[in-house]
């Protein structure tokens, strides 16, 4: 069974789907592989500095707390 996504996983999808914004995109803006931004946005790379800039562009809260 896949584990279920964090908070801010959540959150980051969701702020990349209402903004229209592809991996692709993100990666090319943050000017990092996009292979690893999708592992940091699905959970399996931990990278607090790299969510924090993920957060920043997508204009959300960095933690794992529920909204």
């Amino acid at each position: 069974m896949a584990e279920k996504l964090s908070p801010w996983c959540k959150r980051a999808k969701i702020a990349m789907i209402k903004k229209d914004i592809a991996v692709n995109d993100l990666s090319a803006e943050l000017e990092y592989n996009r292979s690893y931004i999708s592992s940091v946005l699905n959970g399996r790379v931990i990278s607090p500095p790299v969510r924090k800039r993920i957060s920043d562009f997508l204009n959300i809260s960095d933690s794992d707390d529920e909204d």
